[in-house]
């Protein structure tokens, strides 16, 4: 796969500093198009033991949005485990002690939430638009190679908790349930 990468780039790379000459006259040849990446496959949950139907199929959503947005297995299994953490799966939750709503407990006095009505907030796509948003600031989320350190990433500078160190925890632990009931399945009607 290095090779045929590598040789792709360098093609592209000759190529478009390339001319043809045609009957005397020198043309550029046209530039290709620019390289894109594929989006990645989504987690599927067929059923997330002790969650209902519903919750399992936001689970899924959650899962599909965060491939869509590039995301690999990691995050999307971290993201899940956080919604899990936050609301139980739940779109409508409301913590009247933060004034937080929604999958991922937006706080509308002073954080992600603010400025956005609780009708949104408890929107399913629109929370998670708004968490994948603020995530896609923070390349160590990005960057994480497996589902801790995706846990860690997305706690310390998506969610921002009081206390980090103790959710960080709760959700390792919840996580590695998820991930026991994860398959990996390209599912289009999901994100669709």
């Amino acid at each position: 796969m290095f090779k045929s990468t590598t040789g792709l780039l360098f093609a592209a790379a000759f190529l478009a500093t390339c001319t043809i000459s045609q009957a005397g006259n020198t043309v550029p040849v046209p530039k290709p198009s620019p390289i894109t990446v594929t989006q990645k496959s989504p987690v599927r949950f067929d059923q997330l033991p002790g969650y209902t139907k519903a919750q399992t199929q936001v689970a899924n959503r959650i899962a599909a949005r965060f491939a869509k947005a590039g995301y690999g297995r990691p995050q999307q299994i971290a993201a899940v485990s956080v919604a899990i953490r936050e609301s139980t799966l739940n779109p409508k939750a409301h913590n009247r002690g933060c004034n937080c709503f929604g999958l991922f407990q937006m706080n509308r006095s002073r954080g992600l939430g603010t400025g956005h009505s609780i009708s949104n907030l408890t929107t399913t796509d629109y929370n998670i638009s708004l968490i994948i948003k603020e995530a896609k600031r923070f390349n160590s989320f990005a960057a994480a190679k497996n589902v801790n350190e995706a846990i860690k990433a997305f706690v310390r500078n998506v969610t921002r908790p009081g206390n980090k160190a103790r959710v960080v925890n709760a959700t390792v632990k919840t996580a590695k349930k998820v991930q026991k009931s994860a398959n990996q399945r390209r599912v289009a009607s999901i994100i669709d």
